[in-house]
């Protein structure tokens, strides 16, 4: 069969080794913006926005009341004084706590590749665009994102109930990447029912998969596919707070990361609901949605050899299972002194990267500068000796996918 496959071609204006010199001029003029931020200089907003739904940052002060919105948050609060007075004191954040995250985020990336993504955002417009980058360090703290991945599966599922059962059912996993590079992410709706487990469960598992695509992200590819998987759904499958969730993320907190979101085999009863979402989706992200009614379609936007053989007619001989957790697969995070000399080394590299921002930004001329790029290869280099020091090893890790900061993916392809 001749493949039907249609190789996209991706953007490159803007993006990282493809910037005008008007263009690296906005750039250092936001690490310039940053970086009195992060040092105390300039004055900003230190709260969490009120649409923040994570838990509280410290385990004994109760959560705020939630506020009655719509699905998207986006409706007016309609909450009580009685309400007000229970909440839990707004958390306020310092530049050098923001600073703490934003090390933290860009684990093997180049730092001006998480940057660029915000301000293209935002369309160049630095001010609206350095308002998205705070708000989304805030929400990582909110959300206890680099907790999420220091726990092992076994901790997971004892903070969070049925969190294994999410993984052994295959409700959403990592698999494969088209012939760009960019990680295939499928969520199968059929087999998620709400009330099965908590809501907070689903949240988590949401974003604890995003965390994992993170690490299968080759060097040079920016984006992911998703596939929602719609064969057999039904509105006993629909969950509009993970839909909120799921839109939030790509729009505020990930942006520029979705390259495609397949709706796969939609039945009509979806139909109905995806006129309640599409008004609701940011311009950029809505235009990301493509649906593939059969498997012929699916092909188009995926190759073939790069679909398994069940349920969607591809070449790949292969079929999810979850790997569970090994007894002792985290134990070298018990050597502290090999893990605090490769924190030391990772710091030290993390000023190293600083101080040779602080002395490109000191002139604004729109010039790269190739010293930043050989600390930012340094810093990814060093992030993979440090991963399993601070990171708990995942299923993809178990697979053998990810690994010494390398993404490989193996195909069982059969032939026709």
């Amino acid at each position: 069969m001749t493949s039907t496959y249609v190789k996209p071609v991706l953007p490159t204006e803007g993006r990282l080794g493809h910037l005008t010199p008007e263009q690296t001029e906005k750039l250092q003029q936001f690490w310039v913006r940053l970086y009195d931020i992060f040092d105390g200089k300039t004055q900003f907003d230190q709260t969490a926005p009120s649409s923040f739904k994570g838990q509280a940052r410290d385990e004994d002060t109760p959560a705020p009341a939630p506020a009655k919105s719509g699905w998207f948050g986006r409706s007016k609060s309609t909450e009580t004084a009685s309400e007000k007075t229970v909440a839990a004191p707004a958390p306020r954040f310092t530049g050098a706590e923001l600073q703490k995250t934003f090390w933290k985020l860009t684990m093997m990336d180049h730092p001006d590749l998480i940057l660029l993504k915000f301000i293209r955002a935002r369309k160049w417009n630095l001010d609206d665009a350095m308002k998205m980058f705070l708000n989304a360090l805030k929400w990582r703290i909110v959300e206890r994102l680099d907790e999420l991945v220091e726990l092992s599966d076994v901790e997971l599922d004892a903070k969070y109930p049925k969190f294994i059962e999410q993984m052994k059912l295959g409700k959403g996993y990592l698999r494969g990447a088209d012939p760009l590079g960019r990680p295939m992410s499928v969520v199968n709706t059929r087999l998620h029912h709400k009330a099965d487990q908590p809501a907070e469960t689903i949240h988590r598992f949401t974003l604890y998969t995003m965390e994992c695509g993170r690490m299968v992200l080759p060097q040079g590819a920016e984006t992911v596919i998703v596939i929602f998987d719609l064969s057999s759904f039904g509105l006993d499958n629909m969950d509009w707070g993970f839909v909120r969730l799921f839109v939030q993320c790509f729009e505020s907190y990930y942006p520029e990361t979705l390259g495609v979101c397949v709706v796969h085999k939609a039945p009509f009863v979806f139909w109905g609901l995806w006129k309640l979402i599409q008004p609701l989706l940011d311009p950029v992200v809505a235009s990301k949605f493509v649906f593939t009614r059969n498997n012929a379609e699916l092909h188009k936007v995926v190759p073939r050899d790069r679909l398994p053989i069940i349920h969607y007619d591809g070449l790949d001989d292969w079929k999810y299972n979850y790997v569970p957790a090994v007894a002792g697969e985290n134990d070298v995070q018990k050597d502290t002194a090999t893990k605090d000399k490769l924190l030391a080394e990772r710091h030290a590299l993390q000023d190293k990267f600083d101080g040779v921002t602080r002395a490109w930004i000191k002139n604004i001329n729109g010039k790269n500068s190739s010293e930043r790029d050989e600390v930012a290869q340094e810093l990814r280099e060093q992030y993979t000796r440090l991963t399993p020091y601070v990171r708990a090893k995942n299923l993809y890790q178990r697979l053998g996918v990810a690994h010494d900061g390398r993404v490989d993916w193996t195909y069982n392809v059969k032939a026709e």
